[in-house]
């Protein structure tokens, strides 16, 4: 996956709670999506953390929806990037 950034990109970091079971599944689902630029299980509220880059705003929302979609997804909670150093 290319870490190269236009200056139109979107930045966004996701949480996913993730029914316990399915979080091995999870991260081989996440492993496939280009836009998935990193991944991590962590301990506390959430479950999963995930960095997206994305053309746009529009493209953004198209891959949360499909994210929700899968059966082992149970909440999400998207932080939309303004500025970075």
């Amino acid at each position: 996956m290319s870490e190269e950034k236009s200056k139109d990109d979107v930045i966004a970091f996701v949480l996913l709670n993730a029914e316990s079971a399915k979080t091995e599944h999870i991260l081989d689902y996440l492993k496939e999506r280009e836009q998935v630029k990193e991944a991590y299980i962590i301990y506390g509220d959430w479950d999963i953390l995930i960095k997206i880059q994305v053309p746009n705003l529009p493209e953004l929302t198209k891959l949360i929806m499909d994210l929700r979609k899968n059966a082992g997804i149970v909440k999400t909670s998207t932080l939309i990037t303004v500025e970075g150093i």
